[in-house]
């Protein structure tokens, strides 16, 4: 009987002791197996099953509350304090991964999602590899063919790429396995070295990016974006003349550029997909044929909107999803913004990233009309205020203005906040989808031109040089950025650059890992107290039921959850890749006489 590949429909048939030969009939809605991978349109229909697991391991939450991709990408970096309660598992994982708990273990959901996800992606590539280009490449009887397998060539290597990187020694596997198939753990070197063949490989048979105004090309897979990520792959292993010559390439094909210092917020944006920025990125388009969220990113942004939960009024400009919701807070660690305010306080950079408090309340547009608002003085007795409409009121009004900040009925303090606000990725009006108010459609950006030149700056600096095309890389991002510029080229500089640019875009613990700064960068993360946002508009602990009469303002004060509690904290030798997830090694354990399964990373047993 004929394998069956199922398109579109879910079928079930029944095994009986019957005659085999009455089970050899022909079957309504579905296709052949042999039957399917034959043609252009085939290879097509099978690279966009490549291009749809790759946008579902981005969103996929894993059955927790935050996707996984987010998590694993930025969690355990010095950027951000992960919000959510004050209890040891909240945020389910999330908060264990970036505090270096004791309970951040092989159980992590979030990991779990991300490894399983890669490796579906993996296998979504294996079949176009194995059906359409065969053992040397035999099959591949068309250009399409020829360009389809060289796209699925490429995501195969990026997702071996990640598991490298995050795990160390993950299986490399380079066809559909069988179903009792012991994949076991490849040497990192062996691996990484496969990873840049297979982006070489893939080269010929892309096609580059037609300009800067390309928007597919920032979605497809091109040239372009297979040079950039093998020369960051390069980088990784520190060939740094193979980086240089990689990225070069980028660089001078004229298909990218920076955006304008004006444009800088719009780049995690809808108005900004497709941009000369971009490099690769997800393509989010609604269709409502994919069901309630039409394929948007609700699960992504919505969990992200929920971070300003406790804010009483949004600014015009944010998505509003309301108070609803679990989380609390995501917003820049104390270290990260002391370092940034005082490298480029006002830069463009600075102020798209990420705001402060008080700047949150005053600078942008609220949709706040005048009237009157019963507010609670020290006393507790309210008495009605007379507000003008928000357009009409200076910086000072809009301080004492009791429509906005807190939501003190609800929350009178804010977790882990160090009076500033991550706005970076927050969804805007401008990204919603009409007629679906908690759905957005901004494209997922997987690499930009900015770390092109970054990565391009830091291969030039390991290779001993000082200025040149690596430091006019550099400072084309700090020019961007509105910062002060650097005189020479070192890779002191090129790392703080790198944290203010990256921030938040799955660079930095990465970077802390190859670099040999984690253990100590991290170090803090064992011992350092919690900041606690409140406003001073506010009599702490009145719910809402007291004023103090003094203008909004972001007061802080600390307190020892016990990140470092129980042996809590990073752990060098440890800490530096992550677990393999529980039950995938329960179900290949590594047997040592046969030398097959998989072997758990150190620190993690």
């Amino acid at each position: 009987m004929k394998k069956i590949l199922y398109i579109g429909i879910a079928c079930v048939v029944a095994l009986t002791s019957c005659n085999q030969k009455l089970l050899d009939i022909p079957q309504k809605g579905v296709i052949a197996y042999e039957d399917f991978y034959q043609t252009d349109e085939d290879a097509q229909s099978a690279l966009t099953a490549v291009y749809a697991q790759f946008i579902s391991l981005l969103n996929d939450q894993g059955g927790v509350n935050n996707p996984a991709w987010n998590v694993v990408t930025n969690a355990c970096g010095d950027e951000l304090y992960w919000g959510g309660g004050k209890a040891a598992g909240s945020s389910e994982g999330a908060q264990d991964m970036n505090e270096f708990r004791v309970t951040y273990d092989s159980t992590i959901k979030h990991i779990k999602t991300a490894y399983k996800g890669l490796y579906s992606l993996i296998y979504k590539c294996n079949l176009v590899m194995d059906n359409f280009y065969g053992e040397s490449g035999e099959l591949c009887d068309s250009n399409v063919k020829k360009q389809c397998v060289a796209e699925a060539r490429f995501f195969r290597a990026w997702a071996h790429f990640i598991l490298a990187c995050y795990w160390g020694t993950p299986p490399l596997v380079e066809h559909v396995l069988s179903g009792d198939a012991r994949p076991t753990n490849c040497d990192h070197q062996v691996l990484m070295d496969w990873i840049i063949s297979e982006f070489k490989t893939a080269l010929p048979d892309l096609t580059p990016r037609n300009g800067k105004n390309d928007k597919p090309g920032a979605w497809r897979v091109t040239t372009g974006s297979c040079l950039a990520f093998l020369g960051k792959a390069q980088v990784f292993n520190k060939d740094w003349a193979g980086a240089k010559e990689s990225l070069k390439k980028v660089m001078d094909s004229g298909n990218y550029a920076l955006a304008p210092t004006e444009d800088i917020w719009k780049i995690f944006h809808k108005d900004g997909d497709g941009g000369e920025e971009k490099i690769l990125e997800a393509n989010y388009v609604y269709d409502e044929s994919f069901g309630k969220y039409g394929a948007g990113k609700f699960s992504y942004q919505y969990n992200e909107a929920m971070f300003f939960r406790n804010i009483k009024k949004y600014p015009s400009v944010l998505l509003n999803f309301g108070s609803d919701g679990w989380g609390n807070n995501c917003a820049p660690t104390q270290k990260f913004m002391d370092a940034i305010l005082k490298h480029e306080p006002n830069s463009a950079r600075r102020k798209a990233w990420f705001v402060s408090y008080e700047e949150f309340l005053t600078e942008y547009p609220y949709s706040l009309k005048e009237g009157k608002v019963d507010v609670p003085g020290p006393d507790g007795k309210t008495s009605p205020v007379s507000y003008k409409a928000d357009a009409d009121m200076t910086k000072e009004e809009k301080l004492m203005d009791f429509r906005r900040g807190l939501n003190c009925e609800k929350y009178d303090e804010t977790y882990a906040n160090y009076g500033y606000y991550f706005m970076k990725l927050k969804p805007w009006q401008s990204d919603v989808i009409p007629n679906r108010p908690k759905v957005t459609e901004e494209n997922h950006i997987i690499m930009r031109y900015a770390e092109v030149l970054l990565l391009y700056a830091e291969a030039c600096a390991m290779s001993g040089e000082t200025g040149g095309p690596g430091l006019d890389a550099l400072n084309a991002v700090a020019t961007r950025a509105g910062a002060p510029t650097y005189a020479s080229l070192t890779m002191e500089n090129v790392k703080q650059e790198k944290w203010f640019e990256m921030a938040w875009e799955g660079c930095r613990f990465l970077d802390l890992v190859r670099w040999g700064d984690a253990a100590t960068v991290l170090a803090w993360k064992s011992h350092d107290e919690t900041p606690y946002l409140h406003d001073d508009f506010y009599v702490h602990g009145s719910k809402g039921k007291k004023t103090t009469g003094q203008p909004h303002k972001a007061h802080i004060y600390y307190h020892d959850d016990g990140w470092g509690a129980a042996g809590g904290g990073y752990k060098a030798g440890k800490h530096e890749l992550y677990p393999f997830p529980f039950d995938v090694v329960q179900l290949n354990p590594w047997n040592e006489e046969k030398g097959e399964g998989l072997k758990q990373n150190p620190g993690w047993e």
